[in-house]
């Protein structure tokens, strides 16, 4: 059996990407299936879900907003990327998070019901999840202590540097959004990445990518 569409993206979630063709075929039939435009949300904060969002094509943006209503960027989800699964054991909990369609994007939604019963006959989808729990969360802190203790500089060549694959560095949002991902103004990430370029840091090929030179 070959998987097409919407379920070759199931098949490349980490959390699904055990199963075999038959289980996967079982996981895509609970599936429901919704496009959506630019500048919708699949939940905003104060939202009560019990969904588990699993983005086909398009860019979605996950952020929260500070005290005082500033942004604050926690991650943007591309092709087999999933979220909403702290819903999945916290159903009455509203969200702290907004979700906004970055791109006209194809999302693959899954229920608490239908994911509580995958797990109950795959015991690996727990046990993925889990791991994913633990993932996040280590970058979570990581991204809490880097904008607590570290300059706009630190910060930036923390994030080159865990960023850089084969010496390059592509950046897979635009400057504005990374500009909130690492809280920063997108004025002095501008000027910390021309700083970076004049020390002979990095090298700049385009608008997202730069060559990493030392």
């Amino acid at each position: 059996m070959e998987l097409k569409g919407h379920e070759r993206c199931v098949s490349r979630v980490p959390i699904f990407s055990h199963l075999e063709l038959d289980e996967l075929e079982e996981v895509f039939q609970r599936i429901n299936h919704q496009s959506m435009k630019k500048g919708e949300y699949l939940f905003m904060a104060g939202d009560r879900s019990s969904s588990l969002f699993v983005i086909h094509k398009g860019k979605v943006r996950i952020y929260r907003l500070n005290d005082n209503g500033e942004e604050q960027l926690i991650r943007v989800l591309t092709h087999s990327d999933f979220t909403g699964e702290l819903s999945l054991f916290s159903a009455d909990e509203e969200s702290k998070s907004y979700a906004e369609v970055l791109e006209d994007a194809e999302v693959c939604r899954i229920n608490r019901e239908d994911i509580y019963g995958l797990m109950q006959k795959y015991p690996n989808i727990s046990i993925k999840i889990i791991e994913s729990f633990a993932e996040r969360l280590n970058d979570s802190e990581s991204l809490t202590t880097n904008i607590s203790l570290l300059n706009s500089r630190e910060k930036l060549i923390e994030y080159i540097r865990t960023h850089t694959k084969n010496d390059k560095l592509v950046l897979t949002m635009t400057k504005k959004n990374l500009a909130s991902y690492l809280s920063m103004q997108p004025e002095t990430l501008t000027r910390t990445f021309k700083k970076l370029e004049n020390e002979s840091v990095i090298k700049k090929i385009n608008n997202k990518s730069y060559d990493i030179l030392k």
